[in-house]
């Protein structure tokens, strides 16, 4: 049964033994129907047994096409003024309408979360789970459940875990390109489907607070993105650390929201120079980046960042002291990664980070 939105955390403290993804989709799809009948969402109207059904997968489907289904299923139980407020066309000022910025300081468009009944809730997240990897899909639900908790220690309406907006560009289908956006305050995934391709580019991941504990359980949604940077920086020799350490001060990413289309020169070390344990660190670190979606669609991305690996880039600057603020990019031929965990608010920790394809935002090379 699933826990009110606000309180909902499903990042574990520590990764188990990983699920496959069609047996996290047959999870969240018994749970879509679960909730349907507690709540007696699945009655007439919208929200349907008959929708909800349509929510179960082949075991032979491709992760495109169980995105597709769940989609559609999501969009069934909307009533005509919902879908209207849901659905837009896949125009540039619509992809380009999502921020980092909290709820009183941009405006969004879609649906959000806590305007949407229990079925329609969980049906967004039967989106997510197709959509995304395990990992993935608790790495999103950490974040907005951090937003819950900010909500909490602010008091403040700006924020909350159930802030968080769908949105569905263009006509989903099975071979022209559309986009499904989820995003709120700190979050902003844009899950482009080109037939059976799919891309998270760009999506941007932030966090605050970065740490929080909930029910006496400390969670930590970007440990992996911060962990092994700091590894990776750790690893630098003298030499190294010099060309990485950027020469001016950055302590913001520079290619996020209202940047689409911008692209930055290379800077900092070039990992020809790395030792094959140094490149076996910065691919770790970039396949934190690259798994949030999924496995059946991340494989090939991970691939051509090992091949690419000696013509990537690595940045920083700040500390090289584990928990501190500091600035990375990582830039491929591939992608650039930007990452900024910063102070504010008191003190309170909070990460904004980038992940852009280069030439491929938004599926635009697909």
């Amino acid at each position: 049964m699933l826990l009110p939105q606000r309180y909902r955390a499903t990042l574990r403290p520590a990764r188990p033994a990983r699920r496959t993804r069609r047996a996290a989709v047959a999870v969240a799809t018994a749970a879509l129907v679960a909730t349907a009948l507690a709540t007696g969402d699945a009655g007439t109207g919208p929200g349907t047994r008959s929708d909800i059904t349509a929510v179960a997968y082949s075991a032979e489907a491709t992760a495109a096409s169980e995105t597709l289904t769940a989609v559609n299923a999501f969009l069934a139980t909307l009533s005509t003024t919902q879908k209207s407020t849901a659905q837009a066309s896949r125009t540039q000022t619509n992809l380009s309408q999502w921020s980092n910025l909290p709820d009183g300081l941009f405006t969004r468009a879609g649906l959000r979360m806590d305007t949407l009944t229990s079925t329609q809730q969980a049906a967004v997240l039967t989106i997510l789970r197709a959509a995304l990897s395990d990992e993935g899909y608790e790495q999103v639900t950490g974040i907005t459940t951090a937003d819950g908790v900010l909500h909490t220690a602010t008091g403040s309406d700006d924020y909350g875990s159930d802030h968080y907006w769908i949105r569905v560009l263009g006509t989903p289908s099975s071979t022209g390109k559309w986009t499904v956006q989820y995003g709120g305050h700190h979050l902003a995934v844009n899950i482009t489907l080109t037939g059976d391709t799919m891309t998270l580019a760009p999506t941007l991941f932030g966090v605050q607070p970065a740490t929080y504990t909930l029910n006496g359980v400390s969670y930590e949604p970007l440990a992996g993105e911060t962990d092994k940077a700091f590894a990776v920086v750790q690893s630098l020799n003298s030499t190294q650390l010099d060309a990485a350490v950027l020469d001016t001060a950055v302590t913001e990413i520079v290619l996020g929201a209202g940047q689409d289309g911008k692209t930055l020169a290379y800077e900092g070390v070039k990992a020809s120079t790395f030792t094959t344990a140094q490149k076996t660190l910065l691919l770790d670190l970039i396949t934190e980046w690259i798994s949030p979606l999924n496995d059946e669609q991340n494989a090939s991305k991970l691939e051509s960042a090992e091949a690419n690996i000696d013509s990537t880039y690595f940045a920083w600057y700040g500390s090289t002291s584990s928990d501190q603020p500091i600035y990375y990019r990582v830039q491929s031929p591939d992608f650039t990664i930007e990452f900024a965990h910063q102070r504010n608010m008191g003190g309170i920790s909070h990460i904004h980070a980038i992940y852009r394809e280069s030439g491929n935002d938004y599926g635009a090379g697909d």
